[in-house]
């Protein structure tokens, strides 16, 4: 049960390995996506079809005896969850012989949640992880089945930390299959619990009065979606690749406005933020194509003075 490329990860290791038997992929419905409202099918669900295995997208899990009872046919061994999206009820947790298994991208207890990846590299934590769970009817709350440590560097983003989780996830998960019946599951201690809730699009909005690094951390943790954005002679402005500069902040005359473009180079829009300066190299104005800084200025006419809200 997944939903998001971070499952197809899992999925594909899954499958490759002889003990696994998979007789079901159960994802999200088809839903809406962009502008246009492109009806488009999860990326589980893609993958699923392509190498052949059953796809099925309830609308809703609780009291659906139709696919209680096709779960019951299939007399799973056990469930494996990852970033399904909906909470599992009762009735489907009890079904497998061995349960539930989450594979939950934090060290569980922190970052509970829909959203532990992006919420990671927003709070500009230097490690994370990779929890295998088993399953209770509460909110990412059951017993530790494996646990593994992993690294964030300072230029890891959304893209890669996920990709760096789900490998050690799926190894974690395997290990956890072949020996299902010696782990010994370990409460959580639900005292040290943190959460991480769904990223809503207003938090891509840049707040200038933050530090560089929390800025910076929002872009590579929204780079996906909903990505980071500001407004520029009040049109949206969008923000696709941006770092924090080195330039000696000591001459920025402190009563600069925060959001303020303070100097103009070749490859950058260099703006004041609350502790020193951010640069700017691939924009995105509002109906336009993402372009380089330079072309932006060539293009838009932005200029030294100009405030960015």
């Amino acid at each position: 049960m997944g939903t998001p490329d971070f499952a197809v990860d899992i999925l594909q290791k899954l499958i490759q390995e002889p003990f696994v038997n998979l007789k079901l992929v159960v994802t999200q419905p088809d839903k809406p996506v962009g502008r246009k409202q492109i009806l488009t099918a999860p990326a589980v669900k893609e993958f699923a079809q392509k190498v052949g295995i059953e796809v099925v997208q309830p609308e809703k899990l609780k009291n659906n005896e139709d696919f209680l009872d096709l779960l019951k046919k299939i007399e799973p061994d056990t469930i494996v969850v990852v970033a399904y999206g909906k909470i599992l009820p009762k009735e489907v947790l009890e079904i497998p012989k061995h349960g539930c298994i989450n594979v939950h991208a934090s060290l569980l207890p922190e970052y509970r949640g829909a959203a532990p990846i992006q919420r990671v590299l927003m709070d500009g934590k230097e490690y994370t992880g990779i929890t295998i769970m088993k399953m209770d009817e509460g909110l990412d709350t059951g017993d530790i089945l494996l646990q593994k440590e992993v690294k964030i560097e300072n230029n890891d983003d959304i893209l890669t930390l996920s990709k760096k989780l789900a490998e050690v996830g799926s190894q974690l998960l395997i290990e956890t299959l072949r020996n299902i019946e010696s782990i010994t599951p370990v409460k959580q201690d639900h005292s040290r619990a943190t959460y991480a809730p769904p990223i809503k699009k207003e938090e891509g909005k840049i707040d200038w009065n933050m530090s560089a690094k929390e800025i910076y951390n929002r872009f590579r943790a929204l780079k996906i979606w909903p990505g980071i954005f500001t407004t520029f002679k009040g049109k949206l402005l969008k923000i696709h690749d941006i770092e924090i500069a080195q330039d000696n902040k000591d001459n920025i005359n402190s009563n600069v406005l925060n959001g303020t473009v303070v100097e103009i180079d070749d490859s950058s829009i260099i703006i004041k933020v609350r502790d020193g300066l951010i640069r700017l190299r691939l924009l995105q104005l509002e109906g336009g194509k993402k372009i380089s800084a330079r072309d932006f200025v060539n293009g838009y006419k932005i200029k030294k003075g100009d405030v960015l809200a």
